[in-house]
């Protein structure tokens, strides 16, 4: 193990993959046969399953089509709901704002505003959190 490059030294080098290294082809000696008949059949049985790979792919890519058309249709529903609900929270925010800025006077006299501040903040919360 002392040959290891430096980037192999962090992994598990006594995993089996069950191959060996030799120096020459192995012999062997016989020679593989094949019934004519199992070809045969195997033949049939692998255009069955060519045929039902075929079948399954197609109803794959109509199954995919359904989902990315909700998936589009979820979508454009989200983000409509959420330019509503912008919408919404400029309705409360905007005003608010508005009346702060529109007098020039130095100070703001803003008697009772502690519940009118929890109701826009309610408002506010109901908008953002549903």
């Amino acid at each position: 193990m002392a040959d290891l490059p430096d980037y192999m030294r962090e992994f598990d080098m006594d995993v089996d993959y069950g191959f060996t290294a030799v120096s020459q082809q192995p012999k062997t000696t016989t020679t593989p046969t094949v019934d004519p008949k199992l070809l045969e059949s195997s033949n049939l049985e692998i255009a069955k399953v060519k045929t039902d790979v075929n079948d399954i792919k197609s109803m794959m890519n109509e199954i995919m089509q359904i989902v990315a058309e909700r998936e589009t249709i979820s979508k454009e529903v989200a983000d409509a709901d959420i330019q509503n609900r912008f919408k919404e929270i400029e309705k409360v925010i905007l005003p608010f704002l508005y009346n702060l800025s529109k007098s020039e006077e130095p100070y703001i006299h803003w008697p009772n505003r502690g519940p009118i501040i929890k109701a826009q903040i309610e408002k506010i919360l109901k908008l953002t959190r549903g």
